[in-house]
C-alpha cells in the first residue's frame, strides 16, 4: 500500500525507496549508482519537488528538501575545496582606497571653472572578518551535507565546523553575498548554502524529511514521453464541442499520453505504471476504459484526412500499453529490455484494423531511467517493430 518512491528519512533512519520493477544491485559501488540515478531521475521529472518534513503524527507540512543543494556542495567541494573569498569587492564612499577607473566610469563628476570633482569614490571594501566567516559558513554546510548524503559518494567525512550555526547571521551573510557576487559559480554555491541554512533552520529535520514522490506513475510517463514522444502531439487529440442554444462550447480534449511516430507509421502509447510486470496476474492489466480509449484515440487518427496527408495514404496506427518490469529477473531468461506479453481487444470492434488491438509491453524500468535522451531513435525503432510483429 505504500507507494512512496525516493529517499526517506524516519526518526534518523534513512531508507531508499525504488519504483516498481526496478533491478537493484548487490554490489555496494552499482548500489550507489542506482541510488543516484533514481534521486536525478526524481529531480528531472518532477516541477514541484515533493519533499517533506515531518510533524506529529500524519500530518506534515511540505518542505523543499534540498536534496540537489547537498548534491551541489559535495562536488563543487571535491573540485574546489571549501571557499575562500579571492573577489575584489567595492563600495562607494567619501573616502578609502580609490578606484579611479571604476569612480569615473560610475560615478557623476562636479564641474567648476576648469577643475572636476568628484565628491564620491569607488573604494576597495575592507571585509577581511566577512571574508573568513562566509569561509566558515561554507565549512558548516559542507559538513552538513556530508552528514545528510555523504555516504553516496564516499565513507570520509570534512573535519567539523568550528562555528557554531546562527540562522540570522548566516542568512544575512549569503543574501549579501548573492546580491554583491559577479562570479556565476560562485552565486550558484551561495544560493545552495543558503537552501541548506533554510531548510536546518526547523527543528525537526534532522529526524524526518522525505525526497520523492507518491504518484510515480506521473513520472513514468513523463520518462516515456521523452524518450519515445514527439512534442506536439496535441496535434493529435480527438477533440469533442457542445452546441447550446446557439452558441459554441469546447470541452477539454482526450489526451494520449505519448504519440510516437516510425517511418509513415504513428504509434499511440498509454504510459501504465500498472504492477503486471512484478505480479504476473492479469488483474494488473490495464482496466475496459483504457482499452476504449486507445481504440478511440487510433480510430480518430486513422480516419482523418489530415493525417494522411501528413503521413501518407500507406500510414498505420497502431496502439501499445507500457508497464514497468524487471528484465533482469529469472523468470525473464533473455534479459530483453523491451518484452510483449499480449494483446487486448474489444467485443464492440471487429479488430481487423491494427489500432484495435492494443499491445502490452513491458519495459525495463532502469534501462528507461538511463536514457536521457530527448527522441531516443534506436529505442523508438525497437519499440515499432516488437509492437508491429
Amino acid at each position: 500500500m505504500d507507494t512512496f518512491v525516493g529517499l526517506r528519512c524516519n526518526d534518523g533512519d534513512i531508507s531508499i525507496n525504488f519504483p516498481l520493477g526496478y533491478h537493484i544491485s548487490e554490489d555496494d559501488n552499482e548500489l550507489r549508482k542506482d541510488i543516484m540515478l533514481l534521486l536525478t531521475t526524481l529531480s528531472a521529472n518532477t516541477e514541484r519537488k515533493e519533499s517533506e518534513i515531518l510533524k506529529q503524527g500524519n500530518a506534515f507540512d511540505e518542505v523543499e528538501f534540498p536534496l540537489q543543494s547537498y548534491m551541489y556542495l559535495i562536488k563543487d567541494f571535491f573540485v574546489r575545496g571549501y571557499y575562500k573569498e579571492q573577489e575584489v569587492l567595492y563600495k562607494v564612499a567619501k573616502s578609502g582606497k580609490i578606484n579611479w577607473n571604476r569612480t569615473i566610469k560610475t560615478q557623476k563628476p562636479y564641474v567648476q571653472d576648469m577643475d572636476v570633482f568628484y565628491l564620491d569614490f569607488v573604494t576597495k571594501k575592507n571585509s577581511v572578518k566577512e571574508n573568513e566567516l562566509i569561509t566558515l559558513i561554507h565549512e558548516y554546510c559542507v559538513y552538513e551535507s556530508f552528514e545528510r548524503i555523504g555516504w553516496l559518494y564516499t565513507e570520509m567525512m570534512p573535519k567539523k565546523p568550528v562555528i557554531v550555526k546562527q540562522e540570522r547571521l548566516f542568512r544575512s551573510v549569503l543574501k549579501d553575498k548573492i546580491a554583491n557576487t559577479f562570479n556565476d559559480k560562485n552565486r550558484m554555491l551561495f544560493r545552495h548554502m543558503l537552501a541548506i541554512i533554510d531548510f536546518e533552520g526547523d527543528k525537526d529535520s534532522d529526524k524526518n524529511y522525505r525526497y520523492g514522490t507518491y504518484r510515480f506513475e506521473y513520472i513514468w510517463e513523463k520518462m516515456i514521453d521523452k524518450v519515445f514522444g514527439i512534442e506536439n502531439k496535441a496535434d493529435y487529440f480527438p477533440k469533442t464541442t457542445w452546441y447550446v442554444n446557439g452558441s459554441k462550447y469546447d470541452n477539454a480534449s482526450l489526451e494520449p499520453d505519448t504519440v510516437m511516430l516510425y517511418g509513415t507509421d504513428v504509434y499511440v502509447l498509454d504510459a501504465k505504471y500498472y504492477k503486471y510486470g512484478v505480479t504476473g496476474k492479469t488483474w494488473d492489466l490495464p482496466e475496459s476504459t483504457s482499452i476504449n480509449k486507445q481504440i478511440t484515440y487510433g480510430e480518430y487518427i486513422a480516419n482523418e484526412d489530415k493525417f494522411k496527408k501528413k503521413h501518407g495514404e500507406n500510414m498505420k496506427v497502431y496502439n501499445a500499453f507500457l508497464m514497468p518490469f524487471d528484465s533482469l529477473k529469472s523468470k525473464y531468461p533473455n534479459n530483453a529490455n523491451m518484452l510483449k506479453v499480449g494483446q487486448a481487444v474489444s467485443n464492440w470492434k471487429d479488430n481487423t484494423e491494427e489500432y484495435h488491438k492494443i499491445q502490452g509491453v513491458l519495459l525495463d524500468v532502469k534501462t528507461l531511467m538511463s536514457i536521457n535522451v530527448r527522441q531516443e531513435m534506436k529505442e523508438i525503432e525497437k519499440l515499432a517493430k516488437l509492437i508491429e510483429n
